[in-house]
C-alpha cells in the first residue's frame, strides 16, 4: 500500500493493511535487512496491535506483554543460535535477556 504525501493514516491501520497483504517485511525495521525470525516478528506485531485496541478489556496485561516479548526474544535467539551453530553470545543479546529476566519481569511502582 502506497500513500500519497497528503494522505493521513493511523499507524495501526497501516500495519493492519500491510498484514492483510501478508507483508511483515515492510513493517519490521529496515535496518535489520531481513535478518529476523519471521514468526517472532508476526507475534510482536500482533502483540502491538492488541496493545493498541480501543477496548481496554481487550488489551493484554503488562505481565502478558512481558511474557509474549520473552517468547519473541527466545524465537530470535534460537534462530541466531541455529544460524551460527553455537550459543548466542553477543553482548547485546546477553544484556537484553538479562534485563528482560530481571528488570521487566515484575512491574514496580514508580
Amino acid at each position: 500500500m502506497f500513500l500519497s504525501e497528503d494522505e493521513n493514516v493511523h499507524i495501526t491501520q497501516w500495519v493492519i493493511d500491510m498484514l492483510g497483504n501478508g507483508d511483515i517485511t515492510n513493517i519490521v525495521d529496515p535496518s535489520l535487512e531481513g535478518d529476523f525470525e519471521t514468526n517472532s516478528a508476526w507475534k510482536a506485531v500482533a502483540l502491538a496491535l492488541a496493545c493498541a485496541s480501543h477496548v481496554s478489556s481487550k488489551r493484554p496485561t503488562m505481565n502478558d506483554v512481558v511474557t509474549e516479548l520473552k517468547e519473541c526474544l527466545a524465537m530470535e535467539t534460537a534462530r541466531k543460535k541455529n544460524d551460527r551453530g553455537s550459543e548466542a553470545n553477543s553482548v547485546r543479546e546477553i544484556f537484553t535477556m538479562n534485563n528482560m529476566d530481571t528488570e521487566f519481569s515484575t512491574p514496580r511502582a514508580r
